[in-house]
């Protein structure tokens, strides 16, 4: 005979929850955020790897996915998460400068999210060139599909749809659905 109350009990460390869960949540708002508001759910194996005068707010009832990547890197980046924003599985985010996501966004697994670019003049090494870094600002109730890539300087507009593997490089207006690479606006959400 089975005995299922052991099996809720395991169970219970698992889901959002759970004990485990819950001092995880705990020590990524401690550890990495400058703000962080209530019901933030943190997966395991994220990673941050930030500066000594990075900025990280993330607001109430976000979810991060299990092995996102975070890095902040010089000279100040801010990256700022609004409410209820869900942010995929093997996310990849890289900023220098600053991110804004709004509320209620949702960026699937595998999205790459880059504020800085290298030039490729051929008078000089890659190497040596300066980044181009420019902010990027993320709307309210966007929808980032799997894999798609955001660069550098790019504005998606609230209620905006990028589909799955594109590459945006320039900026998309409101509730416009954009795919393909680079982006295109393909259509308009009704």
């Amino acid at each position: 005979m089975r005995d299922w109350k052991k099996q809720e009990d395991k169970a219970s460390y698992r889901n959002k929850g759970g004990v485990v869960q819950k001092i995880r949540n705990l020590y990524y708002q401690l550890r990495y955020c400058n703000y962080a508001g209530g019901g933030i759910s943190v997966r395991k194996h994220v990673e941050f790897a930030l500066t000594d005068n990075a900025f990280v707010a993330i607001g109430e009832n976000c979810v991060i996915r299990e092995y996102a990547y975070f890095q902040l890197t010089k000279p100040a980046p801010k990256l700022i998460i609004g409410n209820g924003v869900v942010i995929g599985r093997n996310c990849m985010i890289t900023i220098k400068d600053e991110l804004q996501i709004g509320d209620h966004t949702i960026i699937g697994g595998y999205v790459q999210i880059i504020d800085h670019n290298h030039s490729c003049r051929k008078n000089e090494l890659i190497k040596e060139q300066k980044a181009e870094i420019k902010p990027i600002r993320i709307g309210r109730d966007v929808w980032i599909g799997s894999g798609a890539k955001i660069l550098c300087g790019v504005t998606i507009g609230d209620g905006a749809v990028i589909g799955a593997n594109a590459v945006v490089n320039k900026d998309i207006p409101a509730y416009a659905v954009a795919a393909g690479v680079p982006a295109k606006v393909v259509r308009y959400r009704t």
